[in-house]
């Protein structure tokens, strides 16, 4: 099996795998190639552990070739095993109405879904799966987590930025965690039955569903949107506004004005501020604040920040393009890790997403050398 960049902490309680773009998206990379089926098989080993239960929330989950039929395989030979599995996913696609603040677009308006054929995998899953579309108005079912076996001792989430596609496993700055916890999968389980119970997103969808967990003695908290979208929100501002020593950011976009201005004041006072983002994406953000109208400081906060962060020429969206974002929402505040599937948007209140926020020196060191690489790949020269 290929090697993949991941790493274990808190004795083995939690797993970090760190994803970058490999290779140039116009040609064929054998190591691309390497390590996209490398997350298929890790994929596949955590479906292979299940032993009643598999929930999938994933926005986009549309994988090609031998790596989908390899993780195809897994699921069909689980739920022959007697394990039940559903999936939950966004009906979303560029033949639908117009999208605010997904993977294809961060922006406050406007934007397309996924592509048209964006289903096609799903189709293939629903012999043996359960499979349900996750409505909601103007607002996308953007997580991206993997429930086994909630309802065990030994059950597991794993989560992160990463869609289940070819091109998020790799061409796009991604990370898969993890974590080994019953008492956290409880807060993921409780999420996906209120979307799946319901089949749409409500505004009270993850509401009360927040708390902190110790996995292998490592304080995890997590939370859900939209329900607790100002909880993240908080929780993410104090962790920047606590920063001391570093400010460690991976933002595919920054349009919240709360989370910016954060950075802001962590640069007057001193702290440390690295990172990288995705130029095209946060182009489109500009562009739609200066045509709503909205005032200059917000803009002014952004190009501050953005003055301290190395900027990825990504390719500009459209359905058959390769889709090689800077697709990570990371932000390590000394030795505190922000991360999950909610952009630092405004519109990502408005979805339903999660975050956790990991408080362990090793794994932020970890995203910070990691984060750090990225930024020196992508800086201007």
């Amino acid at each position: 099996m290929p090697t993949l960049p991941s790493a274990s902490f808190a004795d083995g309680a939690v797993e970090v795998t760190l994803l970058q773009q490999i290779g140039e998206p116009s040609a064929p990379d054998a190591a691309r190639e390497a390590q996209i089926a490398a997350v298929a098989d890790y994929v596949a080993s955590f479906v292979k552990g299940a032993h009643t239960s598999l929930d999938l929330a994933i926005y986009d989950f549309r994988l090609d070739g031998p790596v989908g039929e390899k993780v195809a395989a897994a699921l069909e030979a689980a739920a022959a095993a007697g394990v039940t599995i559903r999936v939950a996913h966004d009906p979303t696609t560029a033949e639908g109405a117009p999208v605010p603040g997904g993977d294809a677009t961060v922006a406050t308006h406007g934007g397309v879904g996924k592509p048209a054929d964006a289903d096609g995998f799903l189709d293939r899953l629903s012999g043996f799966v359960s499979v349900k579309p996750i409505k909601g108005f103007e607002a996308l079912m953007h997580n991206k987590y993997v429930i086994r076996d909630g309802l065990a001792a030994d059950a597991a989430v794993l989560m992160g930025s990463t869609n289940f596609t070819n091109d998020a496993w790799g061409l796009q700055e991604n990370n898969l965690v993890v974590l080994r916890s019953q008492e956290l999968a409880s807060f993921y389980a409780t999420d996906f039955m209120q979307l799946w119970s319901r089949g749409k997103i409500t505004e009270s969808t993850g509401y009360h569903d927040t708390g902190t967990a110790r996995v292998g003695g490592v304080p995890v908290t997590v939370a859900f949107t939209p329900g607790e979208s100002a909880t993240i929100v908080h929780a993410v501002v104090n962790a920047i506004e606590f920063a001391k020593s570093r400010l460690t950011i991976g933002a595919m976009a920054m349009s919240s004005g709360p989370i910016a201005a954060a950075v802001s004041e962590a640069l007057d006072r001193g702290v440390s501020v690295v990172g990288l983002y995705d130029g095209p994406q946060m182009d489109t953000v500009l562009r739609q604040w200066a045509e709503a109208g909205i005032g200059a400081d917000k803009a002014n906060t952004w190009q501050k920040v953005a003055a301290h962060l190395s900027r990825k020429e990504s390719i500009p969206y459209t359905p058959g393009t390769p889709h090689n974002f800077m697709h990570l929402k990371v932000v390590v505040a000394d030795d505190v890790v922000v991360t999950g599937s909610f952009n630092f948007s405004n519109h990502a209140r408005g979805n339903a997403e999660n975050t956790i926020l990991i408080a362990d020196k090793a794994i932020a060191d970890a995203y910070d050398g990691f984060i750090r690489g990225l930024a020196a790949r992508y800086a201007k020269t």
